[in-house]
């Protein structure tokens, strides 16, 4: 993992990132440059001053969209959680998810022989319909203790960016770690839906997590 912090400005981010996002719109890209965009923009976000703040969330924003885009080239779902082989990878929004305009940019990008779609999901039902990739908007985290009893999550990787996300239920949980953007993995969650996450993703995680039993 990159262990250096870079100081930038928030244009050269911006930058940085739609050169990224830009390079794989349409293509079938490999797995060494998903795994290398990954460390670096996990390692490019800087803390914003007063007057950068607004540039800068927008730029996280991007990040968090090409991360959202990176995690599904590393998971590995079961045929069954496709009608067929050319079977679409749906990226459901459940909730108020500020960066979506940035992940609607990868529609139509192929991962392996299927394209992504990206959606939004306002009602339980339409997540129940299928969703491979689930992330959960901040306006839901309130639901969690008992979300994952109301849909039918087998076969979906959830994506939250609160504290305590892949504690309760979630899988990938997105953070900021004082002047970086970076994601825990609760690997347990994971294998209870049937996923396989790739050992390149694990091994760029901040933490990856085990879920456990309290003890009287």
């Amino acid at each position: 993992m990159i262990s250096c912090l870079f100081r930038i400005g928030p244009s050269w981010l911006t930058g940085l990132v739609t050169w990224l996002t830009g390079s794989v719109t349409g293509l079938t890209v490999s797995i060494t440059w998903l795994i290398a965009s990954i460390a670096w923009l996990m390692a490019i976000v800087a803390v914003p001053s007063h007057a950068q703040s607004a540039a800068i969330t927008e730029a996280e924003q991007q990040v968090r969209a090409q991360f959202v885009y990176n995690f599904a080239n590393f998971v590995e779902w079961p045929d069954d959680a496709f009608a067929n082989a050319k079977a679409p990878i749906k990226v459901c929004l459940f909730g108020e998810v500020d960066f979506a305009p940035y992940l609607y940019t990868f529609a139509g990008t192929l991962i392996g022989e299927r394209p992504l779609v990206v959606q939004k999901a306002d009602e339980i039902e339409q997540i129940r319909a299928g969703c491979h990739v689930l992330y959960v908007g901040q306006d839901e985290r309130v639901r969690l203790p008992t979300f994952w009893q109301e849909i039918q999550y087998i076969y979906v990787l959830s994506i939250g960016d609160r504290h305590g996300f892949a504690d309760k239920g979630g899988i990938i949980n997105i953070l900021r770690t004082r002047d970086r953007v970076q994601f825990d993995v609760n690997i347990e969650n994971a294998l209870i839906n049937g996923l396989f996450l790739d050992s390149d993703l694990l091994a760029l995680a901040r933490v990856i997590k085990r879920n456990t039993t309290n003890t009287p």
